[in-house]
């Protein structure tokens, strides 16, 4: 469900642009690392994802399984959650973007605002709607503080480089 909170404006995204980078940057790094993890735990290679299939689907239970002692994973589609076991952050990534596991989605960003301690306060900054997040996500992208990666075929092409 989303909040009915009124749509945010431009300025404000701009004056809140430099902590959003810096959680969209952090999102990335965690993205990065968490597919890393699984990549070695699980024998996938990351540029093709060959492997991945097989534990999407033979190996773990509805798609779901224990990454680590810290980490929790779901496949659904394209995607996959991580779910930190002791904080409750979620980290839901696109796996389809290969190699690149930093693209950013509104509602997977909005979710890892809410769920990660240094950047929770910035899902006030954007009425706690997450369509604005989209919004913050595209005006960013436009002022090149963000980076558009044209060579996806997907909308969800944008990174915090």
């Amino acid at each position: 469900m989303v909040d009915e909170s009124p749509e945010i404006p431009i300025e404000e995204i701009l004056q809140q642009k430099d902590l959003f980078y810096e959680c969209a940057k952090s999102f990335r790094q965690d993205a990065l690392f968490l597919m890393q993890l699984m990549a070695d735990k699980f024998s996938i290679d990351l540029k093709t994802l060959d492997g991945l299939s097989e534990l999407k689907y033979k190996k773990n239970n509805k798609q779901r399984g224990v990454l680590n002692e810290e980490w929790n994973y779901f496949f659904h589609g394209a995607e996959c959650k991580f779910e930190n076991i002791r904080t409750g952050q979620i980290v839901e990534i696109i796996i389809i973007t290969r190699p690149e596991f930093g693209c950013l989605d509104g509602y997977f960003l909005f979710n890892y605002m809410t769920t990660t301690s240094k950047f929770n306060k910035l899902t006030g900054h954007f009425g706690k709607n997450y369509l604005n997040v989209w919004k913050a996500i595209d005006v960013l992208a436009d002022e090149g503080i963000l980076t558009k990666l044209h060579q996806l075929s997907i909308n969800r092409n944008v990174v915090a480089i």
